[in-house]
């Protein structure tokens, strides 16, 4: 619960940053922005759509067996279509604040609670996770039950995991967490065969990451050198990687601030999707925020700039060089700056800006109740709609 409070204060802490400068800030042109984050969208780079009527799913009981014959049949109809395209694993990754060690305080006592007992780290990782689970249920974030169901759903021949990491706000957190999900896809055993993986906010960005790592991109290098400061098998990364790449993989991204770079290419594809209102793709002004008027906010606000410093001053030092390759990590000016350019659209793949109906109404602020539009992709209630929206983009 501590976690989760600690997400809700920083959030509005950030958003009374945001506030206070947009205040002073409104009759100021718009400052030149680094080239890699002028993210003006390309013509056929991106698509907008509303949410489509679909089967209700019955929420209060998210197991196969409750759901109603018209919900079954049509997810059903999307896992025939992605065994046809080959996929035998689907997996999706949370984002910041809703993981096993989001403020990494149980990393930092790592020796000592080791010392204590080999299980005792694991077990309270799930401790922690699973607190985070009860108190958001599918609010932005993957729940086991919706792991479950969405692989009982497809009709069999697909595996459905989550993949679980620290979720800590800062490059060198997503870098482990791509370590982690490579040994995860390594030991898969998928072959040449295909996996579709589904990031959520920053979850996107170690997907990200993982491409960088398994189609070596010219980060690749520093990436690399990084893991091996961090104590991480770096050799031992570099074959699992050569693995991996056999397969393919289609990633899709929900929420996700545009900021990391994909190395796609013949045997990775990258979509990602964007909780938007209106006809410009354009993150939405301020004034609509306790309405969710123009979408996804933290999309907006969990742009460069906006990480937290790791807790260590070796990781420090190591996030601040990175910086140079992904953008800034924490950097208040930099994160005003970025905020104000509104980025929607990814420059890696093709974007779908989508309505997903859950702006306010009847004069009552909607905010928190939808993590500020962020918390819809995850929700049961979209399941269906996004599994058809991946089955008519990657398995047409």
């Amino acid at each position: 619960m501590e976690f989760v409070l600690a997400g809700v204060l920083i959030t509005a802490a950030i958003a009374a940053l945001f506030i206070a400068w947009w205040l002073r800030q409104r009759q100021r042109p718009a400052p030149c922005l680094p080239h890699q984050y002028e993210l003006s969208p390309v013509a056929g780079t991106f698509a907008l759509r509303a949410l489509e009527p679909v089967p209700p799913i019955v929420r209060a009981s998210p197991v196969l067996e409750a759901q109603s014959p018209a919900w079954r049949a049509a997810m059903e109809t999307v896992g025939h279509r992605l065994c046809r395209a080959g996929v035998r694993q689907v997996v999706f990754v949370h984002g910041t604040f809703v993981g096993h060690d989001p403020i990494l305080m149980l990393s930092a006592l790592e020796g000592p609670l080791s010392a204590l007992g080999p299980g005792l780290l694991p077990t309270l990782r799930r401790l922690c996770k699973s607190s985070s689970d009860r108190v958001l249920g599918d609010l932005g974030n993957y729940t086991a039950e919706y792991a479950a169901l969405f692989e009982g759903a497809l009709g069999g021949g697909i595996q459905a995991t989550r993949f679980l990491w620290s979720s800590a706000n800062h490059h060198i957190a997503r870098l482990r967490a791509a370590a982690d999900l490579l040994r995860l896809l390594a030991g898969a055993g998928l072959g040449r065969a295909r996996a579709l993986l589904l990031g959520h906010s920053h979850g996107g960005q170690v997907l990200a990451l993982l491409t960088q790592l398994v189609y070596p991109a010219k980060t690749a290098p520093a990436l690399w050198a990084t893991l091996s400061e961090i104590g991480e098998p770096h050799e031992e990364l570099k074959g699992l990687a050569r693995t991996v790449a056999r397969a393919r993989l289609d990633i899709a991204t929900f929420g996700m601030p545009p900021r990391y770079g994909f190395a796609t290419g013949p045997r990775c594809r990258a979509m990602h999707v964007v909780n938007h209102r209106g006809d410009e793709p354009l993150a939405g002004s301020l004034g609509g925020v306790l309405y969710t008027e123009g979408g996804d906010y933290v999309q907006q606000w969990g742009i460069a700039g906006s990480d937290l410093p790791p807790t260590t001053a070796k990781e420090r030092e190591l996030a601040a060089r990175l910086d140079a390759l992904l953008g800034a990590g924490c950097d208040v000016k930099a994160w005003l700056q970025h905020v104000r350019h509104r980025a929607r659209v990814s420059q890696h793949g093709f974007s779908y800006l989508v309505d997903y109906g859950d702006r306010g109404v009847g004069g009552m602020p909607n905010c928190l109740g939808t993590c500020f539009g962020h918390g819809v992709y995850t929700s049961y209630d979209a399941m269906l709609f996004n599994a058809r929206l991946l089955a008519a983009h990657f398995y047409r």
